[in-house]
């Protein structure tokens, strides 16, 4: 049981329910609706509550059951940031933002010259715009996915102060 998670004033509400539960006067666990009579949060019902996780989530409405669905992403992808992130030297992002400035200058004079050319682009050619301005769209999403988990805490710079005290 997770007594821990619960404040003074909650665990008084609950105390009596544990203490007959652990002392076996009744047979079966507190249900939902006498935890949720007893004011405890969803997550606190959920601390209280033994069994699988479809039980738990029975317990919840839908905007609660959405709620932490959210909470857990959140977390997954901190951890999962931090994992594969690591610790950024700002020359890496300074090598990225290089890589992409050249990608958008390279695209932009394709543009200008075929534009420029009385006959049709040729599919080789058309290909190759196609190709380079995935590329760049790609390294723009990489780099807007770099900022966010540097603003949100979930990826270090080197020399950088984090986000998240």
């Amino acid at each position: 049981m997770a007594i821990a998670l619960l404040s003074l004033r909650q665990a008084e509400k609950v105390e009596p329910q544990l203490r007959a539960a652990l002392k076996g006067q009744t047979s079966s666990k507190p249900t939902a609706s006498d935890l949720a009579q007893a004011g405890l949060s969803a997550r606190e019902r959920l601390a209280l509550r033994e069994g699988s996780p479809a039980d738990a989530a029975a317990a919840l409405n839908a905007r609660q059951y959405v709620q932490q669905i959210i909470a857990k992403d959140r977390e997954l992808t901190r951890s999962q940031m931090i994992w594969a992130l690591g610790r950024i030297e700002p020359g890496e992002i300074e090598a990225m933002l290089k890589s992409l400035a050249k990608m958008r200058g390279r695209y932009a004079s394709l543009v200008l010259e075929y534009s420029q050319t009385e006959r049709p682009i040729g599919k080789q050619a058309l290909e190759e715009l196609r190709g380079l301005r995935e590329r760049i769209e790609e390294f723009e999403r990489g780099l807007e996915t770099i900022k966010t988990a540097i603003l949100d805490g979930n990826a270090e710079v080197d020399g950088v102060k984090s986000a998240r005290l």
